[in-house]
């Protein structure tokens, strides 16, 4: 079965979208008046999903009350087209403003709250503006507002219903349009890995907040743009139309259809407003048998009508020279080493961390010079990752100071801190597991990409030569780390071993001056190991500065060339490892004075 929808794939991602749209305009060939009114209405909830699916789908944002975004931009309009007396179409511009400043005020502060916090935000939101409508009196209150003038043309008046499906289903492709290249930009890859895991995006470049903010500003406009067809369509609003139950209705066309897919919400869209009216000769019973067939799809459908794709084409594979140009060397991959002539690449200096009475870090200092490999070691709890959390401002220290390049890092963000050359890897692995090997690559490279937000939207040029860039670079990088095969697999289908080399390939990604590796050698086996020393080393020739934990004694003694050695929370040693396994300090806290401990004797000395 596999095998047959894989080969169907490439048939339905190339002519499907031209089927579904020649079976659109042909619908009112054969479609009666109220037929052709259900055909509009899943179009405007199509818009409606499509600006959704960027803020529940790709950025993982539940909003339960999208409808005020739908009624700021439905009554923009219907107030400028009756009390302003200006045509639809001069009201749009001011329709997708009040939306996107509707967006801007409420998500900014909110957008920092997480899940059932953030849910109750945006369903009292929703609440505020339908009940501010009902209560005003320029908003016509309850009542609404009526004789809103049609959408005209060149002195045609999209009146009839045939007219106004067509003018639907062009609103529909041009928010199509824009949707789509939001989402295969470095926006719309941003979007997926916070929904994936924030903290880890976070800790790869992004910029959490900023990014979600223009999830939830996009997807106002696209409201407000369904909003402002919907006022001038029907030519009368009221507060009724933009209840908390439409909310739910356009989250159902996101959910049922498959979040972050676009024919999804299309069929979501048609499920949710055209089912009912299909059921419609049973009456009373037609809405208890919608909700049982519901209830019966997400049983059997889970992930949705049609989900994303679980695998992408491989960007590297045949014919992609034809597409990208050339393979880069690895040697493009080489940094820089300008600037790197100060005597320390990373300064760590009376570094301390107290989580409530424990004193997880206690004035921890030690410098790491330009190309050089340091280990650090220590028993369990002695604080190791605590200190590499605190030099990537995931957590907080609250004293001393890191330094970068002879540069403060003290106050900044996890992002900030990967924007100026320092990124990790995490003690637990921290993929995007949902996403492909080659778009984790692509999220590490967030800080260094220079494509604007107009630029995604638009599809620019830049745009485009940027991500043929990219994709080259991250051909070399997984190549580098020995992926390139596996480019399309989504993360999470990869071995073990493999999770690891590219959770190592997406923080090369951000082009580091110093690499922080947290275990990178946890769960793997001695020639996966072996590998791995390999790999480090060729970091280093790279022209990075490597800084690694492990609690493989041999690993780190022999790909070390100096090593730091904590003890609850304190320094107890710094030198080459010759000097750490001669330390009487050492020997006591960690490692131990058993002569007869083959892996002891084995090490380099």
């Amino acid at each position: 079965m596999a095998t047959r929808v894989g080969a169907w794939q490439p048939l339905v991602t190339r002519w499907g979208p031209l089927v579904v749209l020649a079976l659109a305009l042909m619908f009112p060939l054969g479609a009666n008046s109220y037929w052709l009114t259900v055909g509009i209405g899943i179009l405007t909830f199509a818009m409606l999903g499509l600006g959704l699916n960027l803020v529940v789908g790709y950025a993982g944002l539940l909003d339960l009350g999208y409808a005020a975004f739908y009624a700021i931009g439905a009554y923009t309009t219907a107030l400028l087209s009756t009390v302003g007396h200006m045509t639809f179409w001069e009201t749009l511009p001011f329709a997708v403003a009040c939306s996107a400043i509707a967006g801007v005020i409420v998500g900014y502060p909110t957008l920092r709250l997480r899940s059932d916090y953030l849910a109750i935000v945006t369903l009292g939101f929703g609440e505020i503006v339908r009940i501010t409508a009902t209560n005003l009196g320029f908003t016509g209150g309850p009542n609404g507002i009526y004789a809103i003038p049609a959408p005209s043309i060149m002195g045609y008046q999209f009146f009839s219903q045939d007219s106004q499906y067509y003018l639907a289903v062009a609103f529909l492709l041009v928010v199509l349009f824009f949707t789509r290249h939001l989402a295969h930009s470095r926006l719309g890859r941003a979007w997926l890995s916070l929904r994936e895991d924030e903290s880890a995006s976070e800790a790869v470049g992004v910029p959490s907040v900023r990014v979600k903010l223009w999830a939830y500003v996009f997807g106002a406009i696209f409201g407000g743009l369904a909003g402002a067809f919907f006022a001038a369509r029907l030519t009368a609003i009221s507060p009724d139309s933009f209840t908390y139950t439409q909310s739910i209705n356009i989250l159902m066309v996101v959910v049922l259809g498959g979040m972050a897919s676009f024919p999804g919400v299309l069929l979501g869209a048609a499920v949710v407003v055209g089912l009912p009216e299909i059921l419609r000769f049973m009456q009373l019973w037609r809405l208890f048998v919608f909700a049982i067939g519901l209830v019966a799809l997400m049983l059997l459908r889970p992930q949705g009508i049609w989900p994303a794709a679980s695998r992408k084409e491989n960007p590297f594979g045949p014919g992609s020279e034809r597409k990208l140009g050339p393979p880069l060397p690895l040697e493009a991959l080489a940094r820089s080493r300008d600037g790197d002539g100060e005597d320390a690449a990373l300064d760590v200096s009376g570094l301390r961390r107290r989580f409530g009475g424990v004193l997880a870090v206690d004035d921890v200092a030690f410098s790491v010079r330009p190309g050089e490999i340091c280990g650090i070691i220590g028993p369990n709890g002695a604080g190791k990752t605590t200190v590499f959390n605190c030099i990537t401002g995931v957590t907080r220290p609250d004293g001393g100071d890191v330094r970068l390049h002879g540069h403060s890092l003290r106050g900044q963000t996890p992002h900030q801190v990967v924007g100026v050359g320092l990124s990790r890897t995490f003690q637990g692995i921290r993929l995007f597991k949902n996403m492909a090997v080659y778009e984790n690559v692509l999220v590490g490279m967030y800080p260094h990409q220079r494509a604007t937000v107009v630029d995604s939207l638009l599809h620019t040029g830049r745009q485009r030569r940027e991500e043929r860039d990219s994709l080259l670079r991250c051909q070399a990088l997984l190549r580098f780390c020995g992926l390139e095969g596996l480019a399309g697999h989504r993360a999470s289908e990869l071995s073990y071993g493999d999770q690891r080399r590219l959770e190592i390939a997406r923080a090369l990604a951000a082009q580091p001056k110093v690499l922080l590796l947290d275990e990178p050698a946890a769960g793997m086996n001695p020639s996966e190991k072996q590998a791995l020393m390999g790999l480090v080393r060729r970091i280093r020739d790279l022209g990075v500065t490597v800084v690694l934990i492990d609690h493989d004694m041999n690993l780190v003694m022999g790909v070390s060339d100096h090593v730091v050695v904590l003890d609850r929370g304190r320094k107890i040693a710094d030198g080459t490892p010759r000097e750490i396994l001669a330390d009487e300090r050492v020997v006591d806290a960690y490692l131990g004075r058993d002569e007869n401990d083959e892996e002891v004797n084995a090490w380099p000395s």
